[in-house]
């Protein structure tokens, strides 16, 4: 899938390319920033299992060679015009903690979190490159603790990321752990702590986010070839069919019987499909919620609202029936509502954006930094 729409604007500023590397699918977002403004240049996702030789829609672990054979399509496809980028690292591949230290220690983080991170990290240090951000600045007690985000990327896993960037001819400005774009490209800045639920593929990650900071992060594994399988399974449907009945009717209760040739009273076309894909989130809901409970438990704070992003979000009626299980507001992530694109696409990219917050992510943060 790719869209590009550059042809209509003047090229006067320099683009960026987000590039959004995930399990199923390679996603990549070109914006650039003119006059204040962040324009929408071109889009694009392509699947991929065709590259790992499974039905579209399944997890994938692949080579870095076949990855980049991919992302060279995708921006061929979606004709791509730069060469500057900003690429995501999956945060399975990485290391997101928050760590508590003694609010003394402030003046000599540099030294104190590398050795103290050695708790956290199953590698040695010198493998990694480590990051840190004071999310709590430990002043509100003379007997409260130093928070500190602890961020860490296997040395392995950027080489990786790299060499698949430089075999698709771009360059890096900046490769940024994937929950970090999504936030960016899926929240407005607000004091109320918000939680984003990022379905993916293979799992489902959860992020609850205060004053714009990453507070707690979770994974849930379950995702969106769940429901996929298991309604291949149940209903002896090819896995191909499944995800395609699940792309184009997901929850909405509408289309075919599962059984071909199968004569259903109107109204009930589509009910055996949608209620297997109904028993397939009940697992990811119920830690949800759970997670949810405890999280405003430990800390006796209420979230404001949840945000669904990722691929798995773009499901039709996900919001509305997890909207019936929780009672927190849900709304989908709107990242290209942070661009400007014609108002042909308004529609398309509402109902797409959600799949495309961490490379729209990337793109604004990589704007941000050109000035």
């Amino acid at each position: 899938m790719a869209f590009s729409f550059s042809s209509l604007f003047k090229k006067e500023a320099h683009s960026v390319i987000g590039v959004d590397i995930g399990t199923s699918a390679v996603k990549v977002v070109q914006l650039r920033l003119e006059k204040g403004r962040v324009i929408l240049e071109t889009y694009g996702a392509i699947a991929l299992g065709p590259y790992a030789g499974v039905e579209i829609g399944r997890a994938t672990s692949l080579p870095a060679e076949k990855i980049a054979e991919a992302l060279k399509d995708i921006i061929r496809e979606a004709n791509v015009t730069t060469t500057d980028a900003a690429i995501a690292i999956p945060y399975s591949s990485s290391l997101v903690s928050i760590i508590r230290l003694p609010a003394s220690v402030e003046g000599q983080l540099a030294a104190v979190v590398p050795i103290e991170a050695r708790k956290y990290i199953p590698v040695p240090i010198n493998e990694v490159l480590l990051d840190w951000f004071v999310v709590s600045d430990g002043k509100k007690a003379p007997d409260s603790k130093l928070e500190v985000l602890l961020v860490a990327i296997h040395n392995d896993t950027i080489s990786k990321f790299r060499s698949i960037g430089s075999e698709a001819a771009l360059v890096p400005g900046f490769f940024e752990i994937e929950v970090f774009s999504a936030v960016r490209a899926s929240l407005d800045h607000g004091l109320a702590p918000v939680a984003v639920i990022d379905m993916g593929a293979a799992t489902t990650k959860f992020y609850v986010v205060e004053r714009g900071l990453i507070r707690e992060s979770h994974i849930i594994n379950h995702g969106g070839q769940d429901l996929t399988l298991n309604a291949s399974r149940a209903l002896g449907l090819t896995v191909a069919v499944a995800e395609e009945r699940k792309r184009k009717y997901g929850l909405s209760g509408e289309g075919p019987a599962a059984v071909p040739g199968a004569s259903l009273p109107a109204g009930q076309a589509g009910a055996d499909i949608k209620r297997s894909f109904e028993l397939s989130l009940a697992p990811m809901i119920s830690e949800l919620t759970r997670t949810i409970s405890s999280w405003e438990t430990r800390t006796n704070q209420t979230l404001n609202s949840l945000v669904l992003t990722g691929g798995g979000a773009t499901l039709r009626g996900l919001r509305e029936f997890m909207q019936s299980k929780v009672t927190t507001e849900i709304r989908l992530a709107d990242p290209f509502g942070k661009t400007q694109a014609p108002a042909f696409l308004e529609a398309v990219l509402k109902e797409a954006g959600s799949e495309f917050s961490v490379a729209v992510g990337l793109a604004l943060r990589r704007l941000q930094e050109l000035g």
